[in-house]
């Protein structure tokens, strides 16, 4: 990471403004006057957390490839979760903001969660993804917000500050955990997990993809769209003729005393479908949704209207921005010009169905085909089951593209069996190579004219791509 003597100068320069003795103080005035590319953010933030390990007291345990302190042990099930006396001890020091409990219980989730001594390859965000679902933070800090609710007389205001707080240190715990991890891989963390072997860029799960591995994976997403591009137009090609129209070339033949030599056909009616596509952009699924919206946006030319909407708790028309940005998209640069985050910035998809419904009524059609991507966790808030089936029925089909595995779909806070049941299909799409075979399976059924002579709604049509 580039740093000049100036910016170096700069950095001791505001140091002298801040508490030397908050670690938090300190992070925010390096970073602000150090990094200058986005790109580099994460190399700062790895680096401070491995200078200042130390400060936090912490213990270092680094675990060599494949083995761990404690034997190894079969890394967790998508379902496993942690222990009640975890999630209790875990909750009364959120609520009292005990810092050095806050530490401890980090190094235990990850112990019982994490599943370091698989011998697996896993990177370094795969491990976190994975404590995460075990302790279901969302959740516990739901549990929180309503036990200071029910517990104080506040106002207000001073709920909603307070419910700020809570989240504020829920978000700290979650950097304790990948801080714990992080430490915990040692070496293996210093390149974030990379395969041992050379893989294919189209075969790498998204979620679990390291930044290297996110860049090979950008890098092959060009030439995927203009395959399908190409595979559109060759389509197009084939069908354009259309059958032979008996009638007409024997009418036709009369000119020439009967000799057929101008045969005519049976052209069918081109039709392209108007698309929606609706993407999750909170935590891990982000990457998913950058990869699903580039992809459309270069296929652009296959659709009469495309629009594309953006969500975490709050929805966004974010068509305009797509297509100024030529393929290249950052879930940053989303939330940072719309307003997809309404309220606390965990997915509340149930309230996004509503808000689709009512802000852009216009965006569908019975000519619009529907394609969402997200893994449909709703972080235990009202799924909206029957907004959602009203949705459906408004539109041609209801495509769903999930990126995460099969297995994971309804545990938790998933609500993907709830919505699967009003889609046309649902697709498992964990790498680029299924989301290209889920695109063209759903573009091939968008097309068929027999079908969509057939199809009058998702619920008429069940297509489960599993």
């Amino acid at each position: 990471m580039p740093v000049s003597t100036g910016e170096a100068m700069d950095a001791t320069s505001a140091l002298e403004a801040v508490d030397l003795s908050s670690l938090a103080q300190v992070r925010a005035a390096l970073r602000a006057t150090l990094v200058k590319r986005q790109n580099d953010i994460e190399t700062f933030e790895r680096t401070f957390d491995a200078l200042t390990r130390a400060s936090l007291a912490l213990p270092a345990s680094p675990v060599p490839s494949g083995a761990s302190s404690t034997g190894a042990q079969p890394a967790p099930s998508a379902a496993a979760g942690a222990s009640s006396q975890l999630l209790e001890e875990l909750l009364a020091a959120l609520q009292t903001d005990d810092e050095a409990a806050l530490s401890v219980l980090a190094a235990q989730a990850v112990e019982q969660l994490a599943g370091l001594g698989a011998g697996t390859r896993d990177s370094e965000r795969a491990f976190l993804y994975r404590v995460l679902r075990g302790l279901d933070l969302a959740n516990l800090l739901q549990q929180a917000i309503r036990s200071q609710i029910l517990d104080t007389e506040d106002s207000e205001i001073e709920r909603a500050l307070g419910a700020g707080e809570l989240e504020a240190r829920v978000e700290e715990f979650r950097r304790l955990l990948a801080l714990e991890i992080r430490a915990r891989l040692g070496d293996r963390g210093l390149h974030e997990g990379q395969r041992p072997t050379a893989v294919d860029p189209m075969d790498i799960p998204i979620l679990s993809a390291t930044p290297r591995e996110l860049e090979l994976m950008r890098r092959a997403l060009r030439p995927l769209a203009r395959r399908l591009a190409v595979r559109g137009r060759r389509r197009s090609r084939v069908t354009h003729r259309g059958r032979l129209d008996v009638r007409r070339t024997i009418r036709r033949s009369l000119s020439t005393g009967g000799l057929p030599l101008q045969p005519m056909w049976r052209r069918p009616k081109a039709t392209k479908p108007e698309l929606v596509i609706l993407c999750d952009v909170s935590g891990s699924v982000a990457e998913f949704a950058r990869f699903t919206l580039a992809l459309m946006s270069a296929m652009s030319a296959e659709f009469s209207t495309l629009r594309c909407f953006a969500y975490v708790d709050g929805i966004d028309d974010v068509t305009r921005i797509v297509v100024e940005a030529g393929g290249v998209l950052t879930p940053g640069h989303i939330l940072a010009r719309t307003n997809v985050v309404w309220r606390d910035g965990h997915s509340d998809f149930g309230r996004v169905v509503e808000q689709l419904a009512v802000r852009f009524p216009d965006a569908l059609t019975p000519r619009s085909t529907l394609l969402i991507a997200g893994d449909a966790r709703n972080n235990h808030r009202p799924p909206n089951a029957g907004g959602f089936e009203s949705l459906a029925r408004r539109v041609r089909e209801v495509h769903w593209l999930n990126p995460e595995p099969r297995q994971r779909w309804g545990s938790g806070d998933s609500a993907m069996d709830t919505y699967s049941r009003d889609c046309s299909s649902v697709h498992e799409v964990r790498t680029l190579r299924q989301l290209e075979q889920a695109v063209t399976r759903i573009e091939d059924g968008t097309r068929d004219p027999r079908r969509a002579a057939s199809l009058t709604g998702p619920h008429q049509q069940r297509d489960q791509d599993l």
